[in-house]
């Protein structure tokens, strides 16, 4: 009985992290920077206060045509152990480089351009 309430409560927490993530990207849940086709994944929380501080950068770099795999690790434990995540913000890539922590826009852009991250027409 007691694994069944741990679930519950996990469950009910991570509900609550992505509607505070949802409000704090302006509660459209549209995330132009979201492609599951992009061979850069991003790891990240909506508990995470420097990956709120990261999605406007990749808002930005949306309109340049980058855009990254969403890879929620409170919604899905198992990618800490499964991608050798060590902290959010993660971004990964498909030759396994990764970037880990804040990173500012013109830093993001060079990496992302280096893993070929864009992948859409600039807007």
């Amino acid at each position: 009985m007691q694994t069944k309430t741990l679930v519950l409560i996990l469950v009910a927490l991570a509900a609550l992290g992505a509607a505070a993530y949802l409000l704090a990207s302006g509660g459209s849940g549209a995330k132009t920077y979201v492609d599951d086709n992009s061979p850069v994944m991003y790891f990240y929380s909506a508990q995470c206060s420097h990956c709120r501080a990261q999605t406007p950068i990749l808002e930005e770099l949306a309109k340049e045509g980058y855009r990254v795999k969403l890879m929620d690790v409170l919604a899905h434990p198992e990618y800490w152990e499964q991608y050798g995540v060590s902290g959010t913000p993660t971004f990964l890539a498909a030759n396994g480089d990764k970037q880990v922590g804040f990173t500012q826009k013109e830093e993001l852009r060079a990496w992302f351009e280096a893993h070929d991250a864009r992948i859409a027409q600039a807007a």
